[in-house]
Formats: C-alpha cells, structure tokens, sequence
C-alpha cells in the first residue's frame, strides 16, 4: 500500500506468508523537504498506520551510509540485524527490525 505523508511518499506491504509482519519500504522524500523533520514524522506515521493495519513486526532495508535513515530507524527503536552486499547493486545493505 502506498502513502503520501506531506509529500513522503512510502510503501507497507505484508511480508508474503505471513500477514503479522509487514515490510517498510521505497521512502522517498524529495529534495525540498530534506532536513526539516518530514522524514521522521513520516516515519512515526507509518508505524502508526502499521499498528491499526494489525501488524506485529516491521522490516526494512537501508544502504550502508545512508546517515539520515538510520537515525530515524534509531530514534524510532529499530535494530540492525544482517548486514549483506547486493549482488545486484554491490551496496552493503542492512536488514532493520521493529517489534510494533
């Protein structure tokens, strides 16, 4: 399902096979919205949503050296638990978790 948040577009689908954990995924937040706090609100948004759509777990990916998600998934309690390289894209890519 896709959101729009003042202009944060994001998606949360369920993990296939199992409907309590959905995945947080393809956040995009455009240039003129950058640093002013719109990120983190959104974010809080769709933890939010998640809860009332009955989830029990979140996931999601982030690159390796994207500063500005991971202090937004710390702030909001999210654990790092695997670190891999894509084959596709040869980025280091973290996998997040978050008890809701």
């Amino acid at each position: 399902m896709r959101y729009n948040h003042k202009g944060v577009i994001s998606e949360i689908d369920s993990l296939p096979g199992c409907s309590q954990i959905c995945v947080f995924h393809s956040v995009f937040i455009p240039e003129q919205f950058r640093g002013m706090g719109f990120g983190k609100e959104a974010h809080y948004a769709r933890l939010e949503e998640a809860r009332l759509l009955g989830y029990q777990i979140a996931l999601c990916t982030i690159v390796v050296g994207n500063v500005a998600q991971e202090k937004i998934l710390l702030h909001f309690g999210w654990k790092a638990v695997k670190q891999f390289q894509s084959y596709k894209t040869k980025n280091d890519v973290q996998v997040w978790i978050k008890l809701l």
